[in-house]
């Protein structure tokens, strides 16, 4: 009779004087859904009423309890309560909802597969679509937890799951066998409308057996692992759940913890969402915290989750087992030995998507090896697919990983994988940074070590492919990878920047660059060479001359000129003087610029520096101009476009038609200067320097304005706009406004900005 499974568990259990606490710790269920049990308010299972059997020693009691209370129930329902303020998932809502549409309207079976990293709310989400459904299956709603990744026990057999099904169902003989039990399930379900929920399964092999073929059913199914083979043998629709997005985020804490807390410290918030990963495990278990401590601002929280400990941060006080850590050991420690030690060492890499030769490189292996390694992460979430050869794992399961690595890697193994990657980096970079400009003489470097095979650029594309890989690559993972070699003492902390040389004179990455350059210099003054260190203080400080910091450009080239003195370095004492001519020319002072320019023309003669003696010889030039020297002037401009043209080097002839026509505008000869600008921006152009090409149409515009040629302004002006746009130069924003202006009394007001 119904209730009395209830009332004879709990006089066992208060028999044996056992608080519902402590019985849950043996059977292994919560303490909320024994409650329930008890109180006749959720049927039991047959896999519960087995393990009470068996912890109170009740012979079989409450089994056959079990058993007659699910024969005499006509319509199963069978799901736990939905989560409490749930939030967001409105696309994956949506989605289920368009399958159940599409299937109603084309009379077939429904099969959904739900995959998605550990802790992204699988289950809650099937869970709460599964109770909005319901009403659409008066044959009842069947839930099961396969048990894929528990704490608790092995995955759930698909025998003793169809059993309870079975029971549930009302069958009161259930046969011995798989297939026979399967086909019997299929045949009970086949004329009503039930609905099935299997939760955490482990494969597709557990889950088939489960399966239902009735037009009439709907089968959802939540796993860690992409269930492919459910696609192919079933025609399943597969949803994959990623973490949320920060407005979701930002709901979900505030549904818990409320609106007022929220909204006093917004900016915090996203922040501890983005520490949080934006999955809400990790976003649940802050927002319970919270809610338990009313008195907590925000930015506490936003701290503790700011350390290298927030995993252990990250773990409900009341249950354990609510731990992000503990929900990744159950993906990690299904991994087989080869695919574990990938996910170890990418917890190395700092950066943002890594790219599967950079993998190579990182574990030692073939790509085609590291390849299938990256699918079997890929496939259990542990790793997501960015694009095309591209991999990202988010920053908790980042940390994670490192951590793994920490426990199970010695320092030996670490370094020897750390030395791999930044190595490949480095000779790619090298590479690519040779293919844009190769006129450029820079020392070698080292070999790579073994197993690792750099990138390397030989086509008759490859400066586009070698600008291109940097463009992808180079912006955010420069900084990462440096910070990487430094924390392992090597020298890719100064050579990653160094070599990026050509690519930053050409996109101008102020931020990176300074950035990049600094950890460089300070691993270098740390634990490198005084010409590494040099080497270092000369990028860095272009950096901050060419973005109009003089005094610390002068700062880094004195330091740098110091360092090559001492070690005799010649060569590199002639650029250091160029660069103090440089300085001096953007303060003004033409004498001093001439005369350090005439000292590094002089140096770069005596090395054999034919790419420095272009470069010397047109600054030179520019200066005897602004002084007055027009003879040497024109020799000198004639001789370093001779020479940028014997080595190929289109961005230096660019530079130097810069050069002239600067000097002409000096002069007041705008038509000179201008014509001169349209031949920088083709030398730029056809070199790849998409940022000197901008500023050769940008200053073209201008002095159009100042020409009253105002159609020529515009479509300069224009020019330069796209270009700085796609370079993501501010300066893009700047001239956009001034082009979506309305034109007044007759002339464009981009005219009117230009003049002034």
């Amino acid at each position: 009779m119904p209730g009395q499974f209830s009332s004879t568990l709990r006089r066992l259990r208060s028999q044996r004087g056992l608080s519902l606490r402590q019985f849950a710790q043996i059977v292994h269920y919560s303490p909320g859904w024994l409650s329930r049990i008890e109180r006749g308010q959720a049927a039991p299972t047959l896999a519960l009423a087995r393990s009470c059997d068996d912890a109170l020693s009740a012979e079989g009691e409450l089994l056959k309890l079990a058993r007659l209370e699910a024969q005499s129930q006509l319509r199963p329902a069978q799901l736990p309560s939905a989560v409490a303020g749930f939030v967001g998932r409105t696309h994956a809502l949506g989605e289920l909802d368009a399958a159940i549409a599409k299937a109603e309207h084309t009379g077939t079976a429904l099969t959904v597969a739900i995959d998605g990293p550990p802790g992204a709310g699988k289950s809650a989400l099937t869970i709460q679509w599964a109770h909005r459904v319901a009403g659409r299956f008066p044959g009842g709603v069947l839930f099961a937890d396969l048990q894929g990744h528990s704490h608790h026990g092995r995955p759930a057999e698909p025998l003793q799951v169809l059993e309870d099904f079975l029971a549930a169902l009302g069958t009161e003989s259930v046969p011995d066998e798989l297939e026979a039990r399967s086909a019997l399930f299929r045949t009970v379900v086949s004329d009503r409308h039930v609905l099935v929920v299997l939760d955490n399964a482990i494969d597709s092999q557990q889950v088939k057996p489960l399966l239902v073929g009735s037009a009439s059913c709907a089968v959802l199914v939540t796993s860690r692992r992409r269930l492919t083979g459910l696609g192919i043998t079933a025609g399943a629709r597969r949803l994959s759940l990623a973490p949320m997005g920060p407005h979701e985020s930002i709901e979900l804490l505030r549904g818990v913890i409320g609106e007022k807390r929220v909204d006093a410290e917004e900016d915090v918030a996203r922040a501890v969402a983005l520490r949080c990963a934006h999955l809400p495990l990790a976003l649940r278990i802050t927002a319970e915290r919270l809610a338990t401590h009313p008195r907590w601002p925000l930015s506490h929280v936003a701290d503790e989750l700011s350390g290298k400990d927030r995993l252990d941060v990250l773990v409900d006080r009341d249950n354990d087992d609510l731990a992000v850590r503990k929900v990744f050991d159950l993906s990690y420690e299904a991994l087989d030995g080869e695919t574990a030690r990938m996910f170890r060492l990418l917890g190395l890499y700092p950066g943002p998507p890594i790219s599967a030769a950079a993998a190579a490189a990182l574990t030692g292996h073939s790509l085609a090896l590291t390849r299938d390694l990256l699918d079997g992460l890929i496939g259990v979430h542990l790793v997501e697919e960015t694009g095309l050869d591209r991999y990202w794992m988010h920053d908790l399961l980042r940390e994670y990983a490192a951590d793994r690595a920490a426990a199970e890697e010695s320092y030996a193994e670490r370094l020897a994988a750390a030395r791999r990657l930044t190595s490949w980096y480095t000779l790619s970079v090298d590479a690519a940074n040779m293919a844009l400009t190769p006129q450029r003489e820079v020392p070698p470097l080292d070999p790579p070590p073994a197993g690792v095979t750099p990138l390397t650029f030989t086509s008759d594309t490859a400066a586009e492919e070698a600008r291109a890989w940097l463009d992808e690559e180079a912006k955010d993972s420069a900084v990462p990878m440096g910070r990487l070699a430094a924390r392992y003492r090597l020298p890719g902390a100064w050579h990653i920047p160094g070599r990026l040389w050509n690519w930053l004179l050409m996109r101008k990455p102020w931020s990176m660059w300074i950035s990049s350059h600094t950890i460089g210099l300070e691993a270098a003054t740390t634990y490198g060479g005084p010409g590494d260190q040099a080497w270092v203080e000369m990028n860095l400080a272009e950096a901050y001359r060419q973005s109009g910091h003089y005094d610390r450009a002068q700062q880094h080239v004195t330091q740098a000129l110091t360092l090559r003195r001492r070690i005799g370095d010649r060569q590199g004492q002639a650029w250091c003087l160029d660069a103090l001519g440089f300085i001096a020319a953007d303060r003004k002072d033409t004498p001093l610029a001439h005369s350090y320019f005439s000292r590094a023309l002089d140096t770069f003669r005596q090395t054999g520096d034919a790419h420095g003696e272009a470069v010397a010889r047109c600054s030179l030039a520019e200066a005897d101009g602004l002084l007055g020297n027009m003879t040497a002037s024109q020799a000198g401009f004639k001789e370093g476009l001779a020479l940028h043209r014997r080595m190929g080097d289109l961005v230096g002839e660019g530079m130097f038609w810069d050069r002239r026509a600067h000097l002409h505008q000096q002069q007041g000869d705008l038509v000179q200067a201008v014509q001169c600008l349209r031949r920088s921006a083709e030398c730029h152009s056809r070199g790849g320097n998409d940022w000197g090409q901008a500023a050769a149409h940008d200053l073209r515009a201008q002095l159009f304005g100042k020409l009253s040629r105002w159609e020529e302004a515009r479509q300069a002006c224009e020019r330069a706009w796209k270009l700085y746009d796609q370079l993501g130069d501010p300066r893009a924003a700047w001239l956009r406004d001034r082009l979506a202006e309305r034109p007044q009394s007759g002339e464009p007001s981009v005219t009117d900005s230009l003049r002034a």
